[in-house]
């Protein structure tokens, strides 16, 4: 008589966290609307690179947390070694220069400790690698405007003339932690942005779309994001928008629309449906 051999089965693979990318103008509440994750149920945790956590300073500390990391706001000696130099050498001079006073424009390094260990402010608790976590947080990233400078700041330091190659290596940092992130992440991960015109140089026309290093970049951050909305205000009305004809927008939890609540409720409830 044989025996059945039992067939191996794989393990079931946990669907990661949605990724959302919010992309606006400055004051359309970007960051006002992260309060809504926290309805969603979720624990967030907030890298701010400008200073608009006070929007959020009446949430629970339990619930919310952040870390403000803003780009280099380096001393006055060393904005004076920055002039004098400046003022001592030619363009073609400063243009060799590998870098200036670089020491001071680290900032890049201190997200990617936090992201390593995140330390919430609000209660001064280490709460591990943001990679570590699972679908019950969420990564907030707000924003990419401070990233575009810091990753400048990390190749150049203090220079006022950037060369093809600095841009080159800035950009590529750039892209790789955002990829990490969308990636390497099994928590909901949120990333704000401001937007710039550019042409769209795949269907033609010109298109609002994230404000990245360089405009290579800004068409390629969306790619690995399940949701990448517009944030709208008219008048004192705050909406999102997904179907804006003059927007690189994509939705997949979301109906294609305008006019939608700012809220992050909706999202969170159509992904638990595919769990």
């Amino acid at each position: 008589m044989n025996t059945p051999v039992p067939v191996a089965t794989a393990p079931a693979v946990a669907i990661p966290g949605v990724n959302i990318l919010l992309m606006g103008p400055p004051g359309t509440g970007k960051t006002h609307c992260l309060r809504t994750l926290v309805e969603a149920g979720l624990e967030i945790f907030i890298i701010f690179t400008e200073p608009g956590m006070e929007v959020l300073g009446d949430t629970d500390p339990d619930q919310v947390h952040w870390h403000y990391i803003a780009p280099a706001q380096p001393e006055w000696d060393v904005m004076i070694k920055n002039a004098k130099l400046v003022n001592t050498f030619s363009n073609a001079e400063l243009v060799k220069m590998p870098g200036m006073n670089k020491a001071a424009y680290s900032q890049f390094i201190d997200v990617l400790n936090v992201c390593s260990d995140f330390h919430c402010q609000r209660v001064d608790k280490h709460y591990g690698p943001v990679d570590s976590f699972g679908t019950d947080k969420a990564f907030i990233f707000d924003g990419l405007s401070g990233l575009n400078i810091m990753l400048l700041d990390l190749v150049v330091g203090g220079k006022p003339i950037r060369t093809l190659p600095d841009w080159g290596v800035a950009m590529d940092n750039e892209e790789k932690f955002i990829n990490k992130l969308c990636l390497g992440t099994k928590c909901h991960f949120v990333m704000t942005s401001h937007v710039d015109r550019q042409v769209d140089e795949v269907l033609g026309g010109i298109k609002l779309m994230v404000s990245a290093l360089g405009k290579k970049l800004g068409p390629a951050v969306p790619r690995f994001f399940s949701e990448v909305v517009m944030t709208v205000r008219e008048g004192a009305e705050f909406t999102w928008s997904t179907a804006s004809a003059g927007a690189d927008t994509k939705a997949r939890n979301l109906p294609w629309k305008d006019q939608q609540q700012p809220s992050f409720v909706p999202i969170l409830d159509q992904w638990r449906k595919t769990q």
